[in-house]
């Protein structure tokens, strides 16, 4: 059989056709993804914002991956998220993408980001160090205030979190405790400072049944910490210093 009829085969237009709307699916899927993080950034709600910051972070930590044999074709009039990454569209009639255009401003807003996320991350570790030292010092209310803007600087570094439940639990804030130890654990789902302090928080609020059941979670999980659960949990504990 001869190479031009195999390549008009029309399974095969039928089967390339497919796998350019599969490229195209998953294409329109991150920017589906993408769309959904810019909205839940500018929600106005705390959670939701904090949230998709971290998720946005993880997304630049990926690398794009390219198909050079994938051509695709934009046939319908869909919103463009990225002028900048389109703009020559503007100048081709078959509304072609321009794919070095794209990946040429994905490249650069890598990079900005980047360099963003390293000040902010070093910010955040200067006011760590500041926060650590307060600490240590019972200058509870100025380490909490440091702990709370090196959030704001970095918002997916779990001993942050963790280090800030600690701190409310020195101010008697056992109410906070939570929000940072869950947020921890969303994290890092094996951190043991963020069980242990939850628990103790349920502890100080006279939660029984909650602060048993973390208490087994915690001896089940870390049995190599039994004498350190035993003591940061008894009732009279007042001298621990995690940082």
């Amino acid at each position: 059989m001869s190479h031009k009829k195999i390549t008009s085969n029309p399974a095969l237009k039928d089967h390339k056709q497919m796998e350019l709307n599969e490229e195209w699916n998953n294409f329109m899927k991150r920017i589906g993804e993408v769309s959904t993080l810019v909205k839940d950034l500018a929600s106005g709600d705390k959670v939701k914002s904090e949230a998709a910051k971290a998720i946005a972070d993880q997304y630049l930590d990926g690398k794009v991956i390219l198909d050079e044999d994938v051509k695709m074709t934009i046939k319908d009039n869909r919103t463009l998220i990225n002028q900048k990454a389109f703009k020559s569209l503007e100048k081709n009639d078959t509304g072609e993408v321009d794919k070095d255009a794209w990946m040429a401003e994905v490249s650069k807003d890598a990079e900005r980001r980047a360099l963003d996320r390293k000040i902010r991350k070093e910010k955040a570790d200067t006011l760590k160090t500041q926060a650590t030292k307060a600490f240590r010092r019972g200058e509870y209310d100025r380490a909490l205030s440091c702990y709370n803007r090196a959030i704001e600087q970095v918002k997916d570094n779990s001993m942050l979190y963790c280090d800030r439940a600690l701190t409310n639990i020195k101010l008697g804030n056992f109410d906070k405790v939570f929000s940072d130890c869950e947020w921890a654990l969303r994290l890092n789902e094996n951190s043991f400072k963020a069980r242990l302090y939850r628990a103790k928080a349920y502890q100080e609020l006279e939660e029984d049944d909650k602060f048993e059941e973390c208490k087994k979670e915690l001896k089940e999980l870390f049995p190599q910490h039994d004498d350190l659960i035993n003591y940061f949990l008894r009732k009279d504990m007042n001298e621990y210093d995690e940082n």
